[in-house]
């Protein structure tokens, strides 16, 4: 495994900002860390422990939590996890540093830690999973699951386990797991956590290396993956899994088992902002029915599963570039006011089972507007980020798995 050299960093190494502002907040939670810090060791692990057994308990309860209750629930489990990774002592670098692969965005520990308190999203990985892993462990006498791209707290399973821990559902015979992320300063903080949690039994091993490159040596029964942002762009979900799948069992199943991606022609003052105005939080319940009829979609821009993913063929083009063929759609005539509308692409995922995301549910599934889709219309300047098209032409898209992965239409 590589080994990453860390050095001390001062404020003083950085001039950028948004740095700067990320460091203030460090500071800001080191003293609040402070304040706390007359917990004993047992008693900030029970602490922790406790925090993620509850959420978890709310999300599978008989009876429905309330957002309220949720929140609450799920900002202690983030407040208490935040503890840990103080404890993980990561230097300014390793908690700041985010980068672009050649595959997509590298976030920063310090950005991915919000993720935990993604209420809905947890929800919806967490009770696919759970079925993923009784359907199995219903016939299994155990099962090796694999998350990459799993973060500084492994969101995804890290509280699940702690559940069935506590609640003596399964144990370390039955479920292993193997950890991979390519940046240090999550390996590190993910560490601390699990040794916190008192996990380690469920832990086959925690590997740093790149997601799209690394080869489990063991055959994988689930492949736990979420490495995504609204609009399917920016992180490398697609390279990853498309690596990955191969070395699901033949038997083997992948969460999310489905996400299909979406593409629409909005008003965007209508869609991004009144149908909100009186919303409590935003969430595929709360979608107000004018806007809905207002939206002109255009259908799935691309569907992935384990299926799809096996099959697909990339095309190399110049200068290293990779792309894959998505699906092709036809532009829709008869909207009058389409030369105003602008396109939103937007994901909607099944984890497992009938669980999953839809739209606006989290913020990896709400629609990111795209300004530089034009039809019937043009930029006043235009130039080659711009895509031009009139109502009735057939476009074919293109999803670009690079640095800054995302979607590229062309005309047919």
């Amino acid at each position: 495994m590589e080994k990453h050299q860390t050095h001390s960093v001062t404020t003083a190494d950085y001039a950028d900002p948004k740095v700067d502002q990320l460091l203030k907040h460090t500071v800001r939670n080191q003293l609040e860390s402070l304040l706390k810090a007359k917990l004993t060791t047992a008693q900030r692990q029970q602490a922790l422990t406790q925090s993620f057994t509850e959420a978890m308990a709310l999300i599978f309860s008989s009876t429905q939590a309330t957002h309220a209750q949720l929140s609450a629930a799920f900002e202690a489990m983030y407040e208490q996890a935040v503890q840990s990774m103080t404890q993980a002592q990561l230097s300014e670098e390793l908690l700041t540093r985010q980068y672009i692969s050649p595959t997509g965005l590298i976030m920063s520990p310090i950005n991915c830690r919000h993720t935990i308190k993604d209420i809905y999203r947890i929800q919806g990985y967490v009770k696919g999973i759970d079925k993923a892993v009784r359907g199995m462990l219903s016939h299994k006498k155990s099962i090796t699951i694999l998350y990459p791209a799993c973060g500084p707290f492994a969101p995804l399973l890290l509280p699940l386990l702690s559940y069935y821990k506590d609640q003596h559902v399964f144990n370390g015979e039955q479920i292993k797991v193997l950890f991979v992320d390519t940046h240090p300063g999550a390996i590190v903080s993910l560490r601390q956590l699990i040794s916190d949690l008192q996990l380690g039994e469920f832990v086959a091993d925690i590997i740093e290396e790149d997601a799209t490159t690394y080869e489990p040596q063991e055959s994988i029964d689930l492949l736990v993956l979420e490495a995504m942002q609204h609009g399917f762009t920016r992180e490398g979900q697609l390279a990853i899994a498309k690596h990955l799948v191969k070395f699901l069992a033949l038997d083997g199943w992948m969460i999310p088992h489905s996400v299909s991606i979406k593409g629409m022609m909005v008003h965007g003052e209508t869609e991004f902002n009144q149908q909100w105005k009186d919303a409590e939080y935003c969430h595929s319940a709360h979608l107000q029915d004018g806007a809905l009829q207002e939206r002109v979609e255009l259908g799935e821009l691309m569907r992935i599963d384990k299926s799809a993913l096996l099959q697909m063929q990339e095309l190399a083009l110049e200068d290293g570039v990779r792309v894959v063929s998505a699906n092709t759609i036809t532009l829709p005539t008869g909207v009058e006011d389409m030369s105003e509308r602008i396109l939103a692409v937007y994901a909607q995922i099944t984890t497992f089972d009938g669980e999953g995301l839809d739209q606006y549910d989290s913020g990896i599934t709400h629609p990111k507007p795209d300004m530089s889709f034009y039809v019937d219309a043009k930029p006043r300047e235009l130039d080659h980020m711009h895509f031009v098209a009139n109502s009735g032409d057939t476009v074919q898209f293109y999803y670009q798995l690079s640095g800054m992965p995302g979607f590229v239409p062309v005309k047919v």
